[in-house]
């Protein structure tokens, strides 16, 4: 079998422009986070396109470009084809089919594969939809003859609109989640810093020890990864590694790094419960607030002991090996995205994903 065509899309998704029912308790409308998630369903709309190639309903997607990763591509398609600039949540699934059978209602077997990776996605909001397009690049506009009508729908209404079983499969997931808490969920995502000049050959002090070039190069690959996510917040270690790792990031933004002194390799060592606390209160305060997302870069050694804590909220043992026990636990220049539901004083990760730039 040939190499498969690799694809991403999103299931985009908002609440009803007439709803009402969490009004009062939110100020954006997004529901408590004890609210009861199969209720919510009735309330949301959910975004399909119509491509009048294959006169199918379908979810917003697309192949994948050159040097791209599922992520990025997954953002730039919903942008091309509903016009919306989004922010992905936590993963939903993929599907995969012989793609002669690309917009067929029945199809047969044999052939390449179409492999699609799908998300969670909702519509960024103006102010981080400007903080957004410059790391995310161009967004072209498909041409009618691609896409040449949206419709936002209910559920019910989008699985009988939708015309192919795997886009009803991925509204299962979709469902699925929705069970999960993930109407709820806040993203927090730990950046390990990129590839940092080896402590051998450095004379200075370890807390100046800078990016090396190629580090450098993989900050501002990740930038572009990370964006897909649109943090409302960074924090970091203050030592410059990490500083730099985020530059890319905060620079193209605007948006401003706070340095957290309890996430330094030093101070980590010397006591490694405040800087959980830290996390904890950090974790609480994203779930307490309305629709945020928050990022933090942090050393090898305070990832371990963060990871070792972290394991013990996954709702999953599956999810708790997506955090690995043993040094290195990340590799330099990557981040992971955790997904948290529940009280704050008692969080739960439903998503664990792995972000890795590519270089080139």
């Amino acid at each position: 079998m040939s190499r498969s065509v690799e694809a991403a899309g999103a299931i985009l998704y908002r609440w009803r422009q007439d709803f009402q029912g969490w009004m009062k308790f939110s100020d954006n409308g997004r529901p408590p986070v004890d609210a009861d998630p199969r209720a919510a369903l009735d309330d949301l709309e959910l975004c399909l396109v119509h491509r009048p190639k294959y006169d199918d309903w379908s979810w917003p997607k697309g192949k994948l470009e050159n040097h791209e990763t599922h992520m990025h591509a997954a953002l730039r398609e919903v942008g091309e084809e509903t016009g919306q600039i989004a922010r992905l949540g936590p993963y939903l699934d993929d599907v995969e089919y012989p793609l002669v059978n690309e917009g067929k209602r029945k199809g047969g077997k044999g052939g390449r594969l179409k492999h699609i990776r799908y998300w969670m996605a909702t519509p960024a909001g103006e102010d981080r939809a400007d903080r957004q397009r410059t790391l995310m690049g161009p967004i072209h506009k498909p041409s009618t003859k691609e896409i040449d009508r949206i419709r936002w729908v209910g559920t019910q209404t989008a699985r009988g609109l939708l015309t192919h079983p795997s886009d009803r499969a991925i509204l299962d997931a979709f469902i699925d989640r929705v069970d999960e808490g993930a109407l709820t969920a806040r993203q927090l995502l730990i950046v390990r810093h990129g590839k940092a000049v080896p402590r051998k050959e450095w004379t200075g002090k370890d807390a100046d020890r800078p990016l090396t070039p190629r580090g450098a190069g993989t900050s501002y690959a990740l930038a572009r990864e990370l964006v897909a996510f649109a943090p409302d917040t960074v924090a970091s270690s203050p030592w410059i590694r990490c500083v730099q790792t985020l530059c890319p990031f905060t620079d193209e933004t605007d948006l401003s790094l706070t340095s957290v002194n309890h996430l330094t390799e030093s101070a980590f060592r010397k006591d490694p419960d405040r800087a959980i606390e830290w996390l904890d209160a950090r974790m609480a305060d994203l779930l307490v607030q309305a629709d945020r997302t928050a990022m933090v870069c942090m050393h090898r050694p305070v990832i371990g002991g963060m990871f070792a804590h972290l394991r013990g909220l996954c709702t999953s043992r599956g999810l708790a090996k997506r955090l690995p026990e043993g040094s290195p636990f990340m590799p330099t220049g990557t981040a992971i995205v955790l997904s948290l539901t529940g009280d704050p004083a008692h969080p739960s990760i439903i998503d664990v994903q792995k972000v890795t730039p590519i270089v080139y």
